[in-house]
């Protein structure tokens, strides 16, 4: 499976003819311009992974949409999201799957996680299932929270102050996703630009 990077800075659209990976790459989280990004699956039996990870930060905001539209029959999609809102930023995601009531035997999923450590954020996360077909595997899933307190107490019992803890588990929330990239220089672009969005969040 290749991995391939998306520069998310317009509307593009993206047709799937072998196994890949996505990884989007947000870096202007400043603009009120809407990116829609959508994957077409078009060829029998290909499977993709869609990654958005992003840290928002003050008074930041993020507009994309992500569709995964399956045309033909025994196609696999697993749209994951991980993102971090600080003081004021808002979020507005929206994800999509379209199977056409030929794709049977398509396996599509989409699982939006998003953690807020800051005050007077929004999230506005939409995921939508539009199904045409009956012989297929698909679901979406979408949850918003707050950094675990439990989390945060037994790494202070450790030795570290509240605001390292915090960031520990922070860290930790995006470390799940960052590690599911398979090419390393990929990965290491995005949790270089993770870690330089976090040295300006004040736990």
């Amino acid at each position: 499976m290749k991995t391939q990077l998306v520069d998310v800075t317009h509307d593009q659209t993206i047709f799937v003819t072998e196994d890949s990976q996505y990884v989007l790459l947000v870096q202007d989280f400043f603009s009120k311009t809407l990116s829609a990004i959508e994957f077409v699956f078009e060829k029998s039996a290909v499977k993709a992974e869609i990654i958005l990870v992003y840290c928002l930060p003050k008074n930041g905001e993020l507009n994309v949409t992500t569709l995964a539209n399956h045309k033909v029959s025994n196609t696999t999609c697993f749209t994951k999201v991980r993102g971090v809102l600080t003081d004021g930023a808002t979020s507005n995601y929206v994800g999509k799957i379209i199977i056409d009531k030929k794709a049977q035997q398509t396996t599509s999923f989409l699982n939006d996680k998003v953690l807020v450590v800051g005050e007077r954020t929004k999230n506005n996360s939409q995921p939508i299932l539009v199904i045409d077909a009956d012989d297929v595997s698909a679901s979406h899933s979408a949850s918003t929270g707050r950094i675990d307190a439990d989390e945060v107490y037994y790494l202070q019992s450790r030795g570290l102050s509240k605001k390292e803890a915090e960031r520990v588990v922070v860290e930790g929330f995006f470390d799940q996703q960052l590690n599911d990239i398979k090419d390393k220089k990929v990965r290491i672009t995005l949790k270089t630009l993770i870690e330089k969005s976090l040295s300006e969040v004040q736990f």
